[in-house]
């Protein structure tokens, strides 16, 4: 079977440009090294740059000048943006040629050719429809396999968010493109995030195409909250929706806008958000940020995107998604309390409801937990009660993330709550041999930490000053089964402070040296 293919084409310097005016140049025609679908420009990090880019197969017509789009504000939370340029769609062709404003360093053509394997794709699976949608009362859309996806290995497993918006955007190709071609331009756009950006998948969640076809994005699950790589400083709290073509003069059809529409209604009340409501959430940056739940681009990112007029179409779009929305879903975890000081056993509890109103009484819910960089699994269960609430207590190793998940059943989909961080903050014990001590006698200084943990203590020793205490000694103790010992060798009489400490959580002892 064909596979879509990634290759790249390093560019001379100087490009051969012939001056255009208002600071643009037309750089000369340009032989890709074979047969292309798709084409970006990259460059080195921290050049400004616009560009624009036409193609055309074995010299013949030129396709219209397309915008290239700086890439800087798409991309994961970490690691930021490209540099260079998002992709643009030109169909089959094996020339081009570039208008540049601004000198690129390190310019570099990067190419997709994926038209024969989403083809190919197409016929194996009869485009398969992701049925889980179905199940979930949403619209129906075509899986990953259908349009190639199962060609874009992920980098890495899927990482989980929440869903709290969905942002709005547009992939800045020509609309002159058939409804065939659609799932290859899904996967050069995946391949290329993938391959040229260097991203884990493509950044994109759920792309829609001009004639209502809605595709599945990044991999993962299209019922899960999936982090993308879409709306930098957002990613990790939204869903984000790429409508193909440009609109920046001209509306979406309106079989667009109706998909379009019908998958914002499903996928936000599946998480349980109001599709006319507004969201406040935290930036990866710390700053909190208001958002309408139905947002472009434009709002979270300093961006054209998703073109004036589908930007201005977005109340509309909001008064037709809450058409399709259904009675909020979902499913919450709450903590008794979120910081645990010496203890690491947690009362948690939640409520679970679904969107057709069915009976939540005697539902699994899973407990899902995870320490910071790690991946989550399972550590309890619960089930619910007739009014949907659940309740249970966990053991928890350290400080970590809680989700609680419906695994889902033969009628209803899964359903995730968002993260809830649980802090543990261990307590300590400390002791020494004496609170009274002759000089250059050794001090012995010991104590148990609960719970345990694998850090090291820290034992500081000080001796009092007139202006206060001085340090004189510090030093890291290892801890063995929760307990730790150090010694100490006080030369000089008087009064000393000793204190143990961990992060969060320390202790103190009075200690006077005699003659």
């Amino acid at each position: 079977m064909p596979r879509a293919e990634s290759f790249a084409l390093d560019l001379p310097s100087p490009l051969g440009a012939v001056a255009s005016g208002a600071g643009w140049q037309t750089t000369r025609v340009f032989q890709a090294p074979r047969r292309f679908d798709l084409i970006g420009l990259g460059w080195r990090p921290g050049d400004r740059v616009q560009a624009q880019v036409r193609a055309r197969r074995g010299g013949g017509d030129w396709t219209r000048w397309a915008n290239l789009h700086d890439a800087g504000d798409h991309g994961p939370d970490a690691g930021g943006g490209a540099a260079g340029t998002d992709p643009a769609w030109t169909g089959a062709a094996d020339e081009f040629q570039l208008r540049l404003n601004g000198r690129p360093r390190e310019l570099r053509a990067r190419f997709v050719r994926s038209a024969p394997a989403a083809r190919a794709a197409r016929r194996r699976s009869m485009l398969v429809r992701a049925a889980r949608s179905r199940q979930l009362g949403g619209p129906p859309i075509i899986a990953r396999a259908a349009w190639g996806g199962d060609g874009v290995t992920p980098r890495a497993g899927p990482a989980y968010g929440q869903v709290q918006l969905a942002f709005v955007h547009h992939t800045v190709n020509a609309n002159d493109y058939g409804p065939e071609d659609s799932a290859a331009i899904v996967l050069g756009i995946a391949r290329y995030h993938r391959d040229h950006n260097g991203w884990n998948d493509i950044g994109y969640n759920f792309l829609v195409d001009q004639y209502g076809q809605v595709f599945e994005g990044r991999a993962g699950g299209i019922e899960l909250a999936i982090v993308g790589a879409q709306t930098q400083g957002f990613n990790s709290v939204s869903t984000g929706i790429a409508c193909i073509g440009t609109f920046t003069a001209l509306a979406p059809p309106a079989a667009a806008l109706d998909a379009l529409a019908q998958l914002i209604g499903w996928k936000l009340t599946l998480h349980g958000v109001p599709v006319q409501g507004k969201a406040t959430v935290t930036s990866t940056s710390g700053a909190p940020a208001r958002f309408q739940c139905v947002s472009g681009h434009r709002d979270g990112n300093a961006t054209a995107c998703p073109g004036d007029v589908l930007y201005g179409l977005l109340g509309d779009l909001r008064i037709r998604a809450a058409q399709y929305a259904g009675p909020p879903a979902g499913i919450s975890v709450r903590a008794a309390a979120t910081t645990l000081r010496g203890v690491t056993s947690a009362l948690l509890s939640g409520a679970l409801r679904f969107a057709d109103g069915s009976p939540a009484a005697g539902a699994p819910v899973e407990i899902l937990y995870a320490p910071s960089g790690s991946a989550l699994t399972v550590i309890a269960s619960a089930r619910c009660a007739a009014d949907g609430q659940w309740s249970t207590t966990v053991d928890l190793p350290r400080t970590g993330t809680i989700r609680a998940r419906f695994p889902g059943d033969a009628t209803r989909g899964p359903l995730e709550s968002g993260p809830l961080a649980i802090t543990i903050v261990p307590r300590l014990a400390l002791a020494v041999s004496s609170s009274r001590i002759r000089r250059r006698r050794r001090l012995a200084v010991g104590g148990v930490v609960t719970p345990a943990t694998e850090r090291d203590v820290v034992v500081s020793i000080e001796r009092k000053v007139r202006s206060g205490f001085r340090s004189v000694r510090r030093r890291r103790a290892r801890l063995r089964n929760g307990r730790y010992l150090s010694t100490f060798r006080l030369r000089r009489r008087g009064l000393y402070r000793v204190t143990v400490s961990l992060p969060g959580a320390s202790a103190q002892r009075i200690v006077r040296v005699t003659r």
